[in-house]
């Protein structure tokens, strides 16, 4: 059995740097409003795979925004306290329709600013202050492809290490030869 000690601690490395990585990117994106998510953030080595997961259920929504549900009216007010957005209940319902989906095929979709001609291309509804500039989506997809190589670059010298060990036990039990 091979076993990957510097590995196992190089991943642990790699671990923290990507759960780092992700809260930095969860503040760029603008999606640190109580900060639940940031901090449920958590990293697990099992064998030699490391996985990073929550322990906030909405995670998934805020990666990918239509992965999520239509939330319901008292989901919306809370989240505009939480933001300080003013209007109360007139603006929350305007948000609730624009984030409604049509249901049937064809049915025409109010989700955003601005219908385009044949609904195909919609505007995001924007609430936030800082405009379209802000990346508001795949917050996990983009700190793997911003990682990627350092990952590779702090993993590579471990493993080679430990298969050069592996290799060395395997020689050293293998000769019967004397060495004088």
């Amino acid at each position: 059995m091979i076993k990957f000690k510097k590995t196992l601690k190089q991943l642990k490395v790699v671990g923290q740097m990507l759960k780092v990585g992700l809260q930095k990117e969860l503040i760029a994106q603008k999606h640190n409003a109580t900060g639940r998510l940031s901090r449920g953030l958590r990293y697990h080595i099992k064998g030699n795979v490391l996985s990073i997961h929550s322990s906030v259920s909405y995670w998934k929504a805020v990666n990918n925004p239509f992965f999520a549900k239509v939330p319901n009216l008292k989901t919306i007010l809370r989240w505009m306290k939480q933001r300080n957005i003013t209007g109360g209940l007139g603006s929350a319902n305007a948000i609730l329709g624009r984030l409604s989906m049509g249901k049937k095929e064809g049915q025409k979709a109010n989700y955003g600013n601005k219908t385009y001609p044949n609904n195909n291309m919609r505007q995001r509804y924007i609430t936030y202050e800082a405009g379209n500039r802000v990346r508001r989506t795949n917050f996990a997809g983009y700190v793997a492809n911003k990682f990627s190589k350092e990952v590779a670059i702090k993993l590579a010298p471990s493993i080679g290490a430990d298969v050069a060990s592996m290799i060395r036990e395997k020689i050293k039990n293998n000769t019967k030869a004397k060495v004088s």
